[in-house]
């Protein structure tokens, strides 16, 4: 007859070792979550600059979504 339960005893960690693993993983998230902040800012700045080609020279140059886009670049005006 089996009427016992076995629970397995964990490990008893000391406070430094939990401390360092603690650090390292929260250091590890902070990483991975300012990669994904960098990288929703840069699409979020690709989305809101539009390339288009002067009609004067053909010179492509980059502005920001407006109702007036300008149709020739700095150089040509």
């Amino acid at each position: 007859m089996k009427n016992e339960i076995d629970i397995p005893i964990l490990r008893e960690e000391n406070l430094v070792a939990a401390n360092m693993r603690r650090e390292k993983y929260s250091i590890t998230r902070d990483v991975k979550a300012r990669e994904f902040n960098d990288a929703i800012v840069a699409r979020l700045l690709s989305e809101s600059v539009i390339k288009i080609k002067c009609e004067k020279c053909g010179k492509e140059f980059s502005v920001p979504k407006t109702e007036d886009t300008p149709l020739k670049c700095s150089d040509c005006r």
